[in-house]
């Protein structure tokens, strides 16, 4: 579709709905805090540490059509696109690396443990998505030991009402994006289900991808009973991966598969709780260092190329946890056994008997493979008295490959008056090396198979105010790093990148937010600032992911009414990065500029949005060139 198409359909669209107009709804929104409701508890405690959320509402207002570009526009986070529009993304926060994040849907742990890169391959769409939290940090009471820098929890299935909705998106680039979802209540049952298909030609040569999307969810509440929550969630992708790992080869290519499944109960006994949960993921990848064995030019692979990368990662588990709720506080605790496993035609030890590669045509067989049991388990007790918070906890680990490690935390928060606190907490967290990090090799990578955990002590201090639409916050934290994971390569050796626990990194950092939400003509605006900064100096190496991180970000976003159902959104985003591999890219600084124009009423939303509307040129990942201006419009209807 053309620009000039593009821009007549939206217009027309537009028009065609400002008929309507009469049909005046104010759709209310508050930015302040998130009420947390449902089957599902918060992360953490908001009195006790940082937990951004962020509604349904404020999500449906916003220039975005994939969670990849949505966690982009939070504070602290950095999400390091590979390709547009949720084809591939690198999430981290407070400086950590892309695989110290935990991600979970619903409170399960979806945290990929082949690497980092796939943990944010969700079979969900935005339309599904009820809230979003953010832990900033560690939690000892967070099943896993993915969440060493923080977490996303993504929550869905909260929507008690009968509906469906039917969506089109479209846009430069032949960008198409149909998406439908049905929500049936019957009785104590709540049924959702939702599909979606994405694809585009792509921004620039092998950047074209095709994604589909297939999520149901069943969601029974009864008082006597208690509560139950059942979700499904499928996902492919097919995408061209221009340099994507490699800047030597431009015509890289992925094809991912993903399986979710999961079960989880709870019931509650007079002032005991008890949850209990069973999960799993499935995760196929099939790596093509030359796509269809060819160069970009069309020309034939390399002669030392000899055939794609194939990897299947099986995580199965399951989880109890209790807790007492009385006058001072809650006891918690908790255990979870959870088995990992991974087939692969280059990860692993080797097989005695080769495996034949499902869902391929292919000759290659999987000859490695490797399984490693977790059993994670953690005690917490919180106290409250009066207007002071607190809470101590431990957890540990037994993993079968890295035996025991043990974590913990102490946390104090005093609430001065309502909508006005203060909290401190210290944290010890660890992070096991992924199968990448452990058995990766190639003629530019040398994994090493004797990593061991790394370890981090972080101490962080916060102010945060909510009072009459006003909010603001701020925090300071220092990471003290031990024995961090990352691919290092030295200055003597021009060529091969190699995977080591690298010494100390000691990180200091703070976030501030602050914003301000009207029912008036301005809606809501919102300004946060983040810096990051690690003492490590790059003295005759360069490092890959630990000291490429993002530095300072800004982001300003203001949400304003136009003429009764008429609306828009304007972010702004400016970051500055680390530059730690210079090899790759010389970062510069860049600011993006994103709109978002809507009309909506009770059943009708259309809208008109421009990602980098300036047209900036820039990197999130060194040599991985992101899209310039890219303009797409939309409609949905609910029926």
């Amino acid at each position: 579709m053309t620009k000039k198409n593009l821009l007549t359909t939206a217009m027309l669209l537009l028009g065609i709905v400002s008929a309507k107009a009469e049909r005046d709804t104010t759709v209310s929104q508050n930015l302040a805090g998130v009420e947390v409701i449902g089957v599902y508890n918060s992360m953490a405690s908001e009195k006790l540490r940082v937990v951004y959320s962020i509604s349904k509402e404020q999500i449906s207002a916003l220039p975005v059509q994939d969670i990849n570009e949505l966690l982009d526009y939070l504070p602290g986070i950095d999400v390091r696109q590979r390709g547009a529009n949720g084809v591939q993304a690198d999430l981290s926060m407070r400086g950590g690396t892309f695989d110290q994040v935990m991600i979970m849907l619903n409170g399960v742990n979806l945290t990929d443990i082949q690497t980092g890169h796939y943990s944010l391959d969700l079979p969900i769409l935005l339309s599904q998505i009820d809230r979003i939290e953010v832990l900033q940090g560690a939690s000892v009471s967070l099943f896993g030991l993915s969440a060493f820098s923080g977490a996303i929890n993504i929550i869905t299935g909260q929507s008690a009402d009968n509906h469906s909705k039917m969506s089109l998106t479209m846009g430069e680039n032949s960008l198409f994006l149909p998406t439908a979802k049905l929500n049936v209540g019957y009785k104590k049952w709540l049924f959702s289900g939702a599909a979606s298909h994405s694809s585009s030609d792509g921004y620039m040569q092998n950047s074209d991808y095709k994604n589909n999307n297939i999520f149901l969810q069943a969601n029974f509440r009864d008082k006597k009973t208690g509560k139950l929550n059942v979700q499904l969630g499928l996902q492919t992708k097919d995408y061209g991966a221009n340099t994507f790992y490699s800047a030597n080869y431009p015509n890289q290519f992925d094809a991912t598969k993903t399986l979710i499944a999961s079960v989880q109960a709870e019931k509650n006994f007079g002032n005991f709780k008890i949850d209990l949960s069973a999960f799993y993921r499935r995760h196929h990848d099939r790596f093509e260092l030359f796509r269809d064995s060819k160069n970009l030019d069309g020309t034939p692979a390399a002669a030392w190329y000899k055939g794609h990368n194939y990897h299947l990662t099986d995580v199965t588990g399951g989880n109890i946890k209790g807790a007492y709720y009385s006058k001072i506080g809650h006891s918690a605790v908790g255990v979870e056994v959870r088995n990992e496993h991974i087939f692969s035609n280059v990860l692993g030890d080797k097989l005695d008997n080769p495996k034949k590669i499902p869902l391929e045509q292919t000759d290659t067989n999987f000859i490695y493979g490797k399984n490693r049991l977790n059993i994670n388990y953690f005690a917490e007790q919180e106290f409250i008295f009066a207007k002071f918070s607190a809470s101590l906890g431990v957890s540990g680990n037994y993993n079968t490959m890295f035996g025991n490690n043990f974590a913990f935390g102490a946390n104090l928060g005093y609430e001065f008056k309502q909508g006005l606190l203060i909290y401190a907490n210290i944290n010890r967290a660890l992070r096991l090396p992924t199968f990448t990090d452990l058995y990766y090799k190639s003629a530019t990578q040398q994994s090493n198979p004797d990593l061991k955990p790394e370890h981090s002590l972080t101490a962080e201090i916060g102010l945060k105010v909510n009072h009459k639409g006003f909010y603001a916050g701020l925090t300071a934290f220092y990471r003290s790093g031990r024995g961090i994971i990352d691919w290092i390569r030295f200055s003597s050796d021009s060529t091969v990148w190699h995977s080591m626990n690298y010494t100390k990194i000691n990180t200091l950092g703070g976030e501030l937010s602050i914003g301000y939400q009207w029912n008036k003509w301005i809606k809501t605006v919102d300004l946060s600032y983040s810096y990051i900064n690690s003492d490590k100096k790059m003295d005759g190496f360069l490092s890959l992911y630990a000291l490429d991180y993002l530095k300072h970000k800004i982001t300003a976003k203001l949400e304003h009414k136009i003429y009764k159902n008429f609306g828009a959104t304007w972010q702004y985003t400016f970051q500055v990065r680390n530059n730690s591999n210079s090899a790759l890219t010389d970062y510069k600084p860049f600011g993006l500029f994103d709109g978002r124009i809507y009309w909506q009423n009770a059943h009708l939303n259309v809208f008109l949005d421009a990602n980098n509307i300036l047209d900036t040129k820039y990197h999130d990942i060194g040599g991985i060139e992101q899209p310039g201006r890219w303009v797409k419009c939309g409609v949905g209807y609910l029926f």
